[in-house]
């Protein structure tokens, strides 16, 4: 009776047999999306063929005999085996069998770590093929038990070359035959990766089911969710129309909100959806989602949102609309502190969503672009685990234009692999559309959903873009003036910098007054919070009011000034800034005003600057020539400036990695022939180096817990040592922490201003009380912008 696992809780055991037979139907399950059932059920069927071992049998009774001194974890190899039994049969075949082969069997090595490199980074050795050969396995044992007791080996053969011919006939379905062994192994990572994470996650489902004794499976069939939403939803649209003011935005959102149901019936493709800022694109998307998803048999909706302020007010938005708890979130913010379940009911759901947490298996996902680019990118199982559930999805990208600059073209060839071969439909969503299609890792738009999209954007123009030119630079006592005079005119004035150094002095200047507001990053959230509520509350009054902020007012906060100044950014921070002004059409027309401020440094802030040259040459053509008929934001002028952004940025596209000379599309993306000459291999993905050097954001930040509001008892508490519940205690502390970069966590450190406490396995920094201003926030002069919010 050989064995897979033992259940803690009543000693019972798993057979190995049943196991690695259940791990194969959940993978073949998951290969169906591909038409490749085989090939990823091959994965399943022989990624724990090791276990057939005596070293691992006795390894796996001596760790049941003895419970306080277990062998040590992972001391004898299981993973190896499968992978060595397929490569020695199949790694010769004919035409693209080694490819599959090798693919699966990458896999199988790198189930309890990370996918290995086919080739290394300098082209000398294969890490791929060392893990089979430097290790000691007894393969003819093996194979007799597996053969014996799973699958007779002319049964195994078969089914081997059954994988062989799915995987050929997909190739012949989706490649030209001229162009198949170039596109084959662009192809082939991104599916290497898909193998992977079905694998992964099959494997760990099948062992939390049996060792819960429970089966991991939704009560309700997915599409019948989905007709229930869409129900809830067209009621909620329907109140809302009702109640909302009949002015001509009105009339706009609802007619946008049409076209997304009506343009519902498209097939799987890559859709961009051009909605201007404050057009309702989040419930407009969702509904062309439901009705997409309805229509073609889409498994999941997936929302990717750069910002988590964003995504936390517009999941619970959902939430509240279609009348669902099954609305996931997973950010950096998130943290379970759900309690006891009181109902059969209530343990059945918080199993779900935490099993969701790990794969995204829930009807609905709100994540942001990092946590999305990680599932690809990362290396980590726990992230790559979720990856074959973006397949067979509707993924809506909101403010797409905000994919970091250096993961272009790696984005790029997620969105074309999941569409093109994944069945999943992608929907570009933005105000100011990245022209992702003309940089040399390109995707192909099929259709714009909003027809008429020049009469929609003329229409919903609340605002006029006005270059501030009587000084080349302005420095803070010339804008000082220029708002003083404004505040006869109006109201309520936004002044939006590039960095917390010229915010915070312009602030200076007006912080007598009695309602001026300033905004930074170097606030805490519960700070910014508080600050935004009693800003909008006297907008709303009539007061007078002015604020200074950073570009983190661009991220989805619903205001609304008579009256924006932008330091001159990109032309879509620009459009961003323009949203925070007239923005429900209270009048016809009102001023964004742009200028270029002398005392702004970019030094550390180079997309920004980029952006801004960019920007800047645009405006001037449109002052001197009358190009876009004078529009900064219309269309044809936002793709024109994303055309020349990314020219200039041409270099940083392909994610650079200074120290190997090399970028991480090349160690992905390429075949190098002159690398596979020297080794028995046909791939040469370079996957374990290129997650090693992959980074979102530069984890270049450190938290500090500061004392506002309620975050003095954190540190109280924290300070005392008393015991606390760890993720209701971090959950709350991500209220009250502020993100630093290192220039400016090691002044704080020279002028003792923040101090370490140990919080289990790690440190948490808190600041003092003298280092934490009611006015700035966290007192260190420095120049981050927005980046930090998107981790």
């Amino acid at each position: 009776m050989y064995i897979a696992h033992v259940r803690k809780s009543d000693g019972v055991e798993q057979l190995l047999k049943d196991h690695l037979c259940e791990v194969q139907q959940i993978c073949e399950a998951i290969g169906e999306k591909f038409q490749m059932p085989k090939v990823f059920g091959l994965a399943g069927l022989l990624h724990d063929v090791g276990k057939y071992s005596d070293d691992f049998q006795i390894y796996l009774r001596d760790a049941i005999a003895n419970p306080e001194e277990p062998p040590r974890r992972g001391s004898v190899n299981h993973s190896t085996a499968g992978g060595r039994l397929l490569m020695e049969k199949f790694h010769k075949g004919p035409r693209f069998m080694p490819v599959m082969i090798e693919m699966v069997a990458n896999a199988i090595y790198s189930h309890h770590g990370q996918l290995h490199d086919f080739i290394d980074s300098e082209g000398n050795s294969s890490p791929f093929l060392n893990r089979a050969d430097n290790e000691k396995i007894p393969m003819l044992q093996i194979r007799e038990r597996f053969f014996n007791e799973v699958m007779p080996e002319e049964q195994f053969d078969k089914y081997v070359m059954q994988a062989a011919s799915e995987f050929q006939s997909f190739l012949q379905k989706h490649f030209q035959k001229d162009e198949l062994q170039q596109i084959l192994y662009k192809f082939s990572p991104l599916l290497t990766m898909t193998i992977y994470s079905s694998l992964i996650d099959a494997d760990r489902t099948n062992s939390r089911e049996f060792d819960e004794n429970s089966q991991i499976a939704s009560q309700q069939p997915i599409q019948e969710k989905f007709k229930q939403y869409l129900i809830e939803l067209e009621s909620s649209l329907k109140k809302m129309q009702e109640e909302a003011i009949p002015n001509e935005i009105t009339k706009l959102r609802q007619e946008m909100s049409e076209n997304c149901a009506n343009k519902a019936d498209l097939p799987t493709g890559i859709y961009s959806l051009s909605i201007p800022t404050g057009g309702g694109k989040t419930l407009a998307s969702l509904r062309f989602a439901l009705e997409h998803a309805i229509k073609h048999g889409k498994e999941r909706i997936i929302y990717i949102i750069p910002f988590t302020t964003i995504i936390e007010q517009n999941a619970q938005a959902v939430r509240e609309l279609l009348k669902t708890d099954e609305v996931l979130e997973h950010h950096s913010n998130v943290v379970d502190d759900v309690g006891p379940a009181k109902t059969y009911e209530e343990m059945l759901l918080q199993r779900k969503l935490n099993q969701a947490k790990d794969n995204w298996d829930s009807p609905i996902v709100f994540t942001t672009m990092v946590q999305y680019l990680n599932s690809f990118y990362s290396g980590k199982s726990r992230n790559l685990r979720r990856m074959h559930n973006l397949a067979n999805a509707v993924l809506i990208f909101d403010e797409v234009q905000s994919v970091p600059v250096k993961c272009v073209s790696l984005f790029n060839e997620t969105i074309n692999f999941l569409s093109k071969y994944a069945k999943s439909t992608v929907l570009l969503c933005t105000a100011t559309q990245p022209a992702l299609q003309y940089v040399e890792q390109r995707i192909e738009v099929n259709e714009e959903i909003i027809d008429n999209l020049p009469r929609i954007e003329k229409a919903f123009k609340r605002t006029n873009i006005v270059r501030m030119d009587e000084h080349l630079e302005w420095n803070t006592e010339q804008l000082a003036d220029f708002i003083e005079k404004k505040l006869e005119d109006v109201k309520s004035i936004l002044i939006i910098s590039n960095n917390k150094k010229t915010t915070k002095n312009l602030y200076e200047k007006f912080k007598d007054l009695p309602y001026v507001y300033h905004l930074s990053t170097g606030m805490c959230p519960a700070h910014r919070k508080e600050k935004l509520k009693q800003m909008t509350k006297n907008l709303k009054a009539g007061k007078l009011v002015l604020c200074m902020s950073t570009q983190l007012i661009e991220a989805g906060v619903d205001v609304s000034f008579e009256c924006v100044m932008r330091s001159l950014a990109g032309v879509d921070s620009i459009a961003q800034a323009a949203g925070r002004c007239n923005r429900n059409g209270e009048v016809q027309q009102r001023n964004v005003y742009v200028f270029k401020h002398a005392e702004e440094v970019l030094s550390k802030l180079p997309t920004i600057e980029k952006g801004q040259r960019c920007a800047s040459h645009l405006l001037r053509d449109i002052e001197e020539r009358n190009l876009f008929e004078g529009e900064l934001l219309s269309s044809p002028a936002i793709e024109f400036y994303f055309k020349q952004y990314y020219e200039n940025l041409a270099l940083e596209l392909d994610f650079p990695v200074r120290n190997l000379d090399k970028t991480l599309h090349q160690l992905l993306f390429t075949n190098d022939v002159k690398r596979l000459r020297k080794l028995d291999v046909v791939l040469s993905q370079s996957f374990d180096t290129a997650a090693k050097h992959f980074e979102v954001i530069e984890a270049n930040t450190e938290a500090i817990l500061v004392p506002y509001g309620e975050g003095e008892e954190v540190i109280a508490q924290l300070a005392s040592h008393e015991p606390v519940d760890y993720k209701v205690f971090l959950k709350k502390a991500q209220q009250f922490s502020v993100n630093v970069f290192p220039h400016e966590f090691r002044a704080l450190q020279q002028e003792q201003l923040i101090r370490p406490v140990d919080f289990g396995t790690f440190k948490i920094w808190l600041a003092m009380e003298n280092a934490y201003d009611e006015e700035y926030g966290l007192s260190v002069s420095g120049e981050a912008g927005l980046n930090i919010l998107t981790l």
